[in-house]
């Protein structure tokens, strides 16, 4: 397994931790099912379908996987840094940090692939 993988491999799995984590606190921060609770929750699998496009170009690293992996991985990353700014807390400057580290070893990952 080279660096890269390694790396992004790395990056997948905090990813994911990061949206189980987010699933979770669903169910602490909310005392019913209601609306937001349920736009919570779909927070958090939007970015576990997220980790699911990274590890299918981990997998599979062809030029549509990349394409559509890095357009996910910018727009998770944009929405990140929006998230900072409106939410000033630790776990969003984590989620921005993890989103970032992704998204550029993301293309690290890829560079490598395609040399």
């Amino acid at each position: 397994m080279t660096k890269s993988r390694t790396l992004y491999l790395i990056g997948i799995a905090a990813t994911l931790i990061v949206s189980l984590a987010h699933i979770a606190y669903t169910f602490v921060e909310y005392e019913k099912l209601d609306e937001q609770a349920l736009w919570f929750f779909c927070g958090g699998l939007a970015v576990i379908f997220n980790s699911g496009l990274n590890i299918t170009c981990l997998l599979e690293c062809t030029k549509l996987n990349y394409a559509i992996t890095m357009i996910a991985n910018i727009a998770l990353l944009i929405f990140g840094i929006m998230t900072v700014f409106v939410i000033a807390e630790a776990q969003t400057l984590c989620f921005a940090a993890v989103a970032a580290y992704t998204t550029a070893i993301s293309y690290v990952h890829y560079r490598n692939v395609f040399e």
